[in-house]
């Protein structure tokens, strides 16, 4: 093959892994990240915790999302979510933070402002054999900024915890879902 045409071809994959990119980035939170926020109720929430198991893999993946009716910037969001067995011994935790999280375009009216899609990777002891608790228990601390970026000003940090039901996914190789 010339060079030329596998230049060609090295560029049309490029950019078709882009678009790929960029359409993923374009998709919708999910329904339970998007439900109305109770009025009187915490707010930033956090929502829809997914531990994503794998058979043979000591690494789980933990999703969630942090959901706001406040429309303003968090100049900082931090999330620790424990990670219990299924006598609720805690076994491992895992945290990760992320910076200037801006509100949604276009939200609807009565759907969050801002939702912060979470996700963090961590090892299990193998010795538990991804028997985990339905519950979980989650610390999340974040900070707002009372003026819009790149001013900022920021509020004083508001640290919440939640216990919240956990949905366990076997995640196959292949990107197959196990049966429930």
């Amino acid at each position: 093959m010339p060079r030329q045409a596998i230049i060609a071809a090295l560029a049309a994959l490029v950019f078709v892994t882009w678009q790929e990119a960029a359409r993923a980035a374009e998709q919708p939170p999910p329904a339970a990240c998007m439900a109305p926020i109770p009025p009187g109720s915490a707010d930033p929430v956090v929502r829809d915790v997914h531990f994503h198991v794998t058979t043979g893999s000591p690494l789980i993946s933990i999703t969630l999302c942090v959901a706001s009716a406040k429309d303003s910037v968090l100049q900082g969001a931090a999330a620790n979510v424990g990670v219990f067995n299924h006598d609720g011994v805690l076994i491992n935790y895992a945290g990760q933070s992320y910076t200037n999280v801006g509100p949604l375009t276009n939200p609807s009216a009565d759907s969050p402002k801002l939702v912060l899609m979470y996700g963090v990777a961590i090892e299990v002891d193998a010795k538990y054999g991804q028997q985990f608790a339905p519950n979980t228990v989650v610390a999340l601390t974040t900070i707002a900024c009372t003026k819009a970026p790149p001013a900022c000003d920021p509020a004083p940090p508001q640290t919440q915890t939640f216990l919240l039901p956990v949905q366990i996914d076997q995640d196959l190789p292949g990107g197959n879902k196990a049966p429930k």
